[in-house]
């Protein structure tokens, strides 16, 4: 079939260059609407469900409203894992499903079993599931903060709550906007409680009476007034704080009594869960968050659109910065760097095939082959629904030197046997169009193996589960499909174009076919006795392969691991926790100190801080902590930054740090619900002794070295005023529990009863006891309760109320209590060898008591990615022997060409050797025991891992492509054993370079791009490459001939030598006339 496509392509050329021509274009008009963004869509399907709980405990808040939802939607199809945070008014429970789940069948699978719950929850309890958003999708950080000084904390927030938070929502592909910081308006009925007894009244007859002093309701129609139908409205809306102090309560006989006599009623602030800044200055920090599968860089621009809309309408003294972060900054700048690297990659390719070839018609032919493999690439990406992202680009960009690799083959071959047709005498000369063909289908069996050889290596990344399968999956997909698209064009434009640009070099070609470029003779002059010692040497040869590949395997035994390199987002994320209970007014005085002083570093651009908790944020923040994003200049020294925000947080006592980076951060929530590498879950049902032992696994982790931003458990005792009821004299008073309760509430907690409409603005209507009667121990126990008989009692009449410490936060996993520790990784230390210690010192402690422990984070998926690489490299080992066998015919050949992975595994480790030791002498005395300094393990990441799968891929097919070159001189043109091996050899130099160093140097520009952003993930696959390719292609040379000469043969060295005689009878100044190139 593949036969019969190559002569289709020749005899049909024309058509086959214009066909090429029309996928370009296409190609060219689809790119653009092509999603863009920094990585795939890494968010797992979750769904969250918050409740709002009215000022219960964290304890009652968890057996009340947590266990019901969570027995609810535990077993749902396809539940992964169910987490819970119960904190004081508040219960969150996030339903984790399988990667592969659909959002929208997962949220109603949630909500049918919700709306079952719910029969079960609290009077008062409000759940609701939060809009579909990405873990990774808050795209940007904007603040409103006022201009000179005039504008109140109630006009900032009103403006932005109503005006650009909706303006923001309308914008297709936001999901959900949460806003932060300064004072939420409310209409506040304050009610006083003397008041309330001189004229017999009860807070819920207020409540009921600002319920009823705002309506508006329909009264039918009249049917027929002049011919018209007329709707009849009845509007009795608020306009004003005087029309809720007008409204009447009842009435003392005929005298009224208004709300107004009994409450002080005002626009005021809601109580306050957070507070916001910006360039040190009270702000409102709103954060957009985007749909999944929304192209980030076009919402950003429509979010621009909207916003410079609304800077035109803002009122005057406010200003509006949407600087604070902005995701695109970093998406932007990665995906131009790794166009970049495309773009460098290209230019070197182009260079090394002038160079080989010296051929303008020969480099435009294998040249075409990039710009229509990459467009068809694109377009198999468009068409699965893939986005453009760092990952498909990198895939594309590890791909780009091996896009010609297939050409160069067909080329090369097709080149040389034109040549040759073209020096026989005119009568013997075949038809163009014929020898084409020939030279097509004599490498047609070996490049269609050795691109299957590749693209199976990458099959284990599509078996990649959870986050690691998110991320690395994409760059297997865009390398297999680029490939294979490479393939179709090795197989269809290259051939046709041969037959049209090289066809009619006949004559040309007879002059210059005794001529090699000057860069293939000396090569060619060069590789001539070296491999000639090779063979005669081929014993010791294959030793000393052997030796420095097992030092290889032992020097990579002594190699760390970690999941992912960090990330240059040029922005830091500082998180710091106040003791838990420490008020929202400490927790934002500690906090804006830290802020003035991260605001003097002088590599820093802008600093927003976000102290507690928004209203409709998903995380179950206390006051006590803080989050502060650091923006670096751009061209700024992100190291030195670090540094210095260290040196600032080292200044201050009293409170838990971590240092982090706004998408790193998102990361390791999806992993670990934790924004650390290293979070270590202890599961029990005691609270105490999971505190204990959090607070013990915390000083055991402070204590060892290598770990840092060490935090335990949030969960802590903190002090709390419980009310507990004594049902006699409850009776006696002619109250119920829930009675009792609910007048406590309202008085306390307050009471929505109604909202004002002003225009597009809502106002709730809160009523509650007035903040002077609520401030102390004593005025709780003075409040007033009204019994159904009437009859007024005080609550400590019918209630002990005094301190006692309960817990502010309670963790779940699927129905367990848990304590969380977390940790990151210091500097000079990795992940697998900081959690295997880890390991040693938690275990013990945590199996003591009798409970257990489960370690996650970036460790755990590292561990995952690592077993499903390996299990699945031995499988594909497997498969790609079977592979070999059918394309060589050979087990022994098989096993020769497979020689290539531990060449090639030398290259790689030392490639990881020399850029991951912080001092390659200093480490390498080390290692060997002397120097006296401490060995500093390189570090192989799972981006590494996929470099050594992309690695044997290249090795074994240049292998592949030698050795089947060996068989079809024996078998076609009749040659030795000897003659094949040397001639062979001679003959495949030229394409075996051209193939490796397009390859290797194609990723050259990748590897040097390390710590750029955009570049993170693929610059450690490209080094390892980039290095093995370099042992694997020089020993694959020499080592293969040899091994192949021993197992075929037994002669001596003699008869090697005689067939360098015969096959390369050239000397020193003496032209090679028959070498090929």
């Amino acid at each position: 079939m593949l036969a019969r496509l190559i002569a289709l392509s020749i005899k049909h050329a024309s058509l086959v260059i214009a066909a090429s021509g029309l996928v370009l274009l296409i190609a060219g008009l689809k790119i653009g609407r092509v999603p863009v963004d920094v990585f795939p869509e890494l968010n797992a399907p979750t769904v969250v469900v918050m409740s709002e709980s009215g000022g219960l405990a964290a304890d009652e808040v968890e057996m009340t409203v947590t266990f019901p939802i969570e027995a609810a939607v535990s077993g749902l199809p396809g539940t992964r894992r169910v987490r819970s945070a119960s904190a004081t008014s508040l219960s969150i429970v996030w339903v984790e499903f399988d990667w592969r789940t659909d959002i929208y069948r997962a949220r109603q699978l949630v909500s049918e079993r919700l709306a079952a719950a719910r029969e079960s929850l609290p009077p008062g309890v409000h759940s609701e599931i939060t809009p579909i958003t990405s873990i990774t999708g808050e795209i940007m950080l904007l603040s409103v903060s006022a201009k000179d000084g005039t504008t109140t904390p109630l006009e900032l927030r009103a403006y932005a709550e109503f005006d650009l938070r909706n303006r923001l929502l309308a914008v297709p592909g936001v999901a959900q906007v949460v806003a932060l910081g300064g004072e939420l308006p409310q209409y506040q009925v304050h009610v006083r409680q003397d008041r309330l007894a001189l004229l017999g009244l009860t807070m819920e007859e207020v409540a009921e009476a600002a319920r009823n002093a705002h309506s508006t309701a329909t009264a039918g129609y009249l049917s027929d007034v002049n011919s018209l139908e007329l709707p009849i409205r009845q509007v009795a809306r608020v306009t004003s704080v005087e029309d809720i102090r007008n409204t009447i309560v009842r009435f003392a006989g005929t005298t009224p009594v208004t709300i107004g006599q009994v409450a002080d009623v005002s626009l005021g602030a809601s109580p306050r869960r957070g507070t916001a800044a910006d360039r040190g200055m009270d702000a409102v920090v709103l954060s957009v968050q985007k749909s999944p599968q929304t192209n980030t860089l076009a919402l950003t621009r429509a979010i621009d659109a909207a916003l410079d809309q609304a800077e035109a309408a803002a009122p005057a003294g406010i200003r509006l910065n949407r600087e604070a972060f902005r995701a695109s900054d970093f998406i932007t700048r990665a995906v131009r760097n790794v166009v970049v690297v495309l773009r460098d990659a290209t230019i070197i390719v182009a260079i090394i095939l002038v160079m080989f070839l010296m051929s303008a018609r020969t480099t435009f032919i294998t040249l075409t082959a990039l710009p229509l493999s990459l467009a068809l690439a694109f377009l198999a990406l468009w068409a699965m629904g893939l986005s453009i992202n760092v990952m498909t680009l990198g895939g594309l960009a590890v791909a780009i030197g091996e896009l010609v690799d297939d050409a160069i083959i067909d080329v090369e071959n097709v080149h040389r046997r034109l040549r040759e047709n073209a020096a026989l005498p005119a009568e013997s000369r075949r038809p163009v169009a014929q020898v084409v063909l020939d030279a097509s289908n004599e490498i047609r069996s070996s490049v269609v193996f050795a691109t299957l050889i590749i693209c199976m290596v990458f099959v284990p990344l599509l078996f990649l589960e959870g986050l690691e399968g998110r991320f690395f999956r994409p760059l297997g997909v865009a390398y297999i499909v680029s490939i294979m698209a490479s393939l179709v064009v090795a197989l269809t434009l290259t051939p046709a174009l041969c037959r049209v640009l090289l066809g009619r070099r006949g004559t040309e070609a007879h002059r210059h076919a005794e001529q090699d470029g000057w860069l293939v003779r000396h090569l060619k002059r060069a590789y001539a006795p070296l491999l000639n010692g090779a063979l005669r040497r081929r014993g010791m040869l294959l030793v000393l392969t052997g030796v420095l590949a097992g030092a290889s395997l032992l020097l990579a035994g002594t190699f760390g691991r970690s999941f992912l390199p960090s990330f240059n987002e040029g922005t830091f994320t500082v998180f710091l926790m106040a003791p838990p209970g420490t008020s929202l007014g400490e927790s934002d005085r500690l906090a804006r100190g830290v802020e003035r002083q991260l605001s003097e570093i002088p590599s820093v651009k802008s600093v927003t801080r976000r102290t507690g908790r928004a209203e409709r944020d998903e995380h179950a923040e206390p006051v006590s902590s803080s989050e502060i994003e650091v923006t670096v200049l751009p061209g700024g020294s992100r190291e030195s930054v670090r540094e210095e925000i260290d040196a600032v947080l080292a200044r201050v006592p009293g409170i838990t740090t971590m240092v982090g980076q706004p998408i790193e951060h998102r990361l390791s929530h999806i992993l670990s619900g934790t924004p650390a590498a290293i979070a270590i879950n202890v599961y029990g049902d005691d609270l105490n002794t999971l505190r204990l032992l959090a607070k013990q696994i915390e000083g055991e982790l402070r204590s060892m070295p290598g770990t840092r931003d060490v935090n335990a458990n949030r969960e802590v005792m903190v002090a709390s005023v419980p009310i507990r009821y004594r049902h006699q004299d409850l009776a006696a008073a002619g109250l119920t529990p829930g009675d009792a309760a609910r007048q406590v509430q309202q008085a306390l907690y307050g009471e929505t009863v109604a909202q004002v409409s002003e225009g597009t603005r809502r106002y709730d209507v809160v009523v509650r006891l007035d903040p002077a009667e609520r401030e102390r121990l004593d005025q709780v126990e003075d409040l007033i309760l009204r019994g159904t008989s009437g009859a007024l009692v005080r609550l400590s009449q019918v209630a002990d109320v005094g301190l006692e410490r309960t817990s502010n936060l309670i963790t779940r996993e699927n129905a367990q209590r848990k304590a969380v520790i977390s940790a990151n990784v210091g500097d000079g230390h990795n992940l697998g060898d900081l959690v295997e210690a880890v390991r040693t010192r938690v275990d013990p402690i945590v199996h003591k008591a009798g409970y257990t422990v489960a370690y996650g984070g970036q460790f755990e998926a590292q561990q995952s990615a690592t077993r499903t690489i390996s299990i699945m490299g031995v499988g594909v080992a497997i498969a790609m022997f079977l592979l070999l066998q059918v394309s060589t015919g050979s087990a022994r050949t098989s096993l020769l060409v497979m020689l290539n992975l531990p060449m090639a595994l030398i290259g790689g480790v030392l490639a990881i050797y020399v850029t991951e030791s912080p001092s390659l002498w200093g480490n390498t005395l080390a290692l060997v025991g002397l120097g006296g300094r401490a060995y500093v393990a390189p570090v192989i990441s799972v981006a590494s891992m996929v470099g050594f799968i992309t690695l044997f891929g290249i090795a074994v097919r240049n292998g592949l492509l030698l050795v089947n070159h060996y068989a079809h001189l024996q078998t076609h043109d009749g040659l030795s054993l000897s003659e094949s091996i040397t001639r062979g050899s001679m003959e495949r130099l030229v394409p075996i370079l051209m193939t490796a160093l397009t390859a290797a140097l194609g990723l050259f520009p990748l590897a040097l791009a390390a710590g750029e952003p955009g570049s993170e993930l693929i610059a450690p696959l490209a080094t390892v490459v980039l290095g093995g390719l370099i042992t694997s292609t020089s020993l694959n040379l020499f080592v293969v001939p040899a091994a192949y000469s021993l197992a075929f043969s037994a002669r001596n060295a003699g008869g090697m030598r005689a067939a360098f005689a015969r096959v390369i009878p050239f000397r020193r100044g003496v032209k090679n006339n028959a070498s090929p190139s």
